[in-house]
């Protein structure tokens, strides 16, 4: 992998700082050599700011921690899988105190947009010396990240305040800006990134190029066009998918054929997943843009470490126990460790693949469903298959060899539910037992990008292209074609839970739709019970509302103050 996201500790200085240029014998003179107004001088300089923002853009993938997957959780896929009242097991615990919902703010406002604004306030001064290239590659960067901040925070809280110049002294009288007009302004950042951005090279891994403008663009003129209602922004969201599909913004495939470690058994869908894969210096032309992991080096992960995918998503299998007792042992066999936090419900583990129960994505190969015992201890048992059975009370429990059932009881909560191969990899810092592995993180595919034109199509009423579009995707696992009849909301939901599990933020993905309220009662037992149809949103941050003190910061509606 080819990790060009290898900063010190020196460079995140600039995220930092600010100050005034006023000419005056009192101001300070910025002397140390990482101030904006000594390092932004050069081509290197403004370098190291963006690579400042990838990094800040990164901790997105671990900003609820190493037990949080917030992105997920409480929404109609996963549920928390511990008897307890958080992870939106209990909605009511989404109010303006939440922790979380200040996070979200503060990683939008204080890390990647002011960073951005950083880059973007000098980037245009002629008296700095680089190549028109490489300003307008830099910009277009500083654009796209500002405009997927601005994203990520208009999908959980609606209207928010546009900050769209760099802030060199306090502020205290934000105003909310409409959801319209946070999402217009989004256009205008991706727009410009789309026009400045290279296509694709196949050599920078990580790096933002045209085609990853275009995809947000895609789904950004989505969200206009339900918010207002203006259809158009359905064609323009269509004529944006369809650059990066017919190859405008670079060379994109659709990877059909497997490639890279043949070794193991799989298919192509999961060789997208595999250690070491998950870039075009691999040969993996389907991947957008992925988050970069490298372990033992300096920077080369978010605060929390490495990729946290196996530790959210895996169940905690090493407390599975043999008919005789002896537990599993951690992140043996093949496994990192997984510690039962994003349950899969039955919506994911069954119900999607009703409609075609060979689609290969749910192939042995990508879903594990079957367990093994591991410990060496116990040598009766040990390298044998996990038999189960239900007893007189309908629970779930070991069975052994013979059939016999014992009274050992399957957690299906936490520790005993279907592992999602595309969780695999080496673990990060050669550590299993974190739960983390060094592959790097995919955030678009070329995959998505279809099934973002097909919703688009389906928007607009042409249900044929939505299904054509949909089935791209599908023929890749060799599924069965939907017909044009079939296509609905749902349909697509569902496509998308089988084609992006682990990658898609489900609870964004469902708020811009207005279905999140509408899914969790459908689908998540446990979160309907508590979720009310305010929750769509997320309340402003009650912190925030506090310190800007020289005007109003409206709350959502249904939030206390709101």
């Amino acid at each position: 992998m080819l990790k060009y996201i290898k900063i010190n500790c020196l460079i995140l200085v600039i995220a930092f700082v600010s100050g005034s240029c006023n000419e005056s014998f009192l101001d300070e003179v910025p002397l140390d050599r990482f101030s904006p107004e000594n390092l932004l001088v050069n081509e290197a300089g403004f370098e190291a700011a963006v690579v400042a923002i990838y990094v800040d853009a990164r901790h997105e993938h671990a900003i609820g921690g190493i037990n949080f997957d917030y992105m997920n959780l409480g929404t109609d896929i996963v549920q928390w899988g511990r008897p307890d009242s958080r992870g939106f097991k209990d909605y009511t615990l989404l109010n303006p105190q939440f922790g979380l919902a200040e996070t979200f703010w503060n990683w939008g406002y204080q890390r990647v947009i002011r960073q951005a604004n950083l880059v973007l306030a000098d980037i245009d001064n002629p008296q700095i010396s680089m190549s028109e290239q490489a300003r307008a590659n830099i910009k277009g960067q500083a654009l796209f990240f500002r405009g997927y901040a601005y994203s990520v925070l208009v999908h959980l809280y609606g209207g928010v305040p546009i900050v769209a110049e760099r802030l060199t002294a306090p502020k205290f009288d934000f105003v909310r800006a409409s959801k319209t007009e946070v999402l217009e302004f989004i256009v205008e950042d991706l727009e410009l990134a789309a026009q400045l951005l290279p296509a694709v090279a196949n050599t920078s891994d990580g790096r933002i190029y045209r085609a990853a403008a275009l995809h947000l663009l895609t789904e950004v003129y989505l969200s206009l066009g339900i918010t207002t209602g203006n259809q158009t922004f359905y064609d323009k969201s269509i004529e944006a998918a369809s650059k990066v599909i017919n190859g405008e913004a670079g060379n994109y495939q659709l990877m059909t054929q497997r490639f890279g470690d043949l070794s193991k058994k799989g298919d192509a869908y999961g060789d997208l997943f595999r250690y070491n894969q998950q870039n075009r210096s691999s040969g993996n032309l389907e991947v957008i843009w992925a988050l970069q992991f490298e372990a033992f080096t300096i920077g080369g992960g978010t605060l929390a470490g490495g990729n946290n995918s196996p530790r959210y998503w895996g169940p905690e299998q090493e407390r599975i126990r043999t008919p005789n007792g002896f537990n599993n042992l951690f992140a043996a066999d093949t496994l990192n460790r997984g510690i039962g936090v994003n349950s899969l419900l039955n919506y994911w583990k069954y119900d999607i693949w009703r409609f075609d129960p060979n689609d290969g994505r749910n192939s042995r190969e990508n879903v594990r469903r079957d367990f093994f015992y591991n410990n060496p201890a116990d040598p009766e048992y040990f390298g044998k298959k996990v038999k189960t059975g239900r007893d007189a009370q309908g629970r779930l429990v070991v069975a052994r060899e013979n059939g016999e059932l014992t009274n050992q009881v399957l957690d299906t909560l936490r520790i005993y539910y279907p592992w999602i191969s595309k969780i695999d990899g080496r673990p990060f810092a050669d550590d299993p037992v974190a739960g983390q592995t060094a592959n790097d993180f995919i955030k678009m595919r070329l995959a998505e990008t279809y099934l973002l034109r097909a919703e688009a199509y389906f928007r607009k009423n042409d249900l044929t292209n939505a299904a054509n579009d949909l089935n791209v995707v599908r023929a890749r696992s060799n599924a069965r074609p939907v017909q044009a009849g079939e296509v609905n909301i749902d349909f697509i939901l569902d496509e998308r839970a089988r084609e992006l599990i682990v990658e898609e933020p489900r609870m964004r993905v469902l708020i811009r739709m207005g279905l999140l309220y509408d899914r969790v009662i459908r689908f998540n037992p446990n979160s309907a019970t508590t979720i009310q149809p305010h929750n769509n949103l997320w309340p402003i941050p009650q912190s925030v509302i506090d310190a800007n003190s020289e005007a109003r910061l409206e709350q959502n509606p249904g939030y206390p103050g709101g």
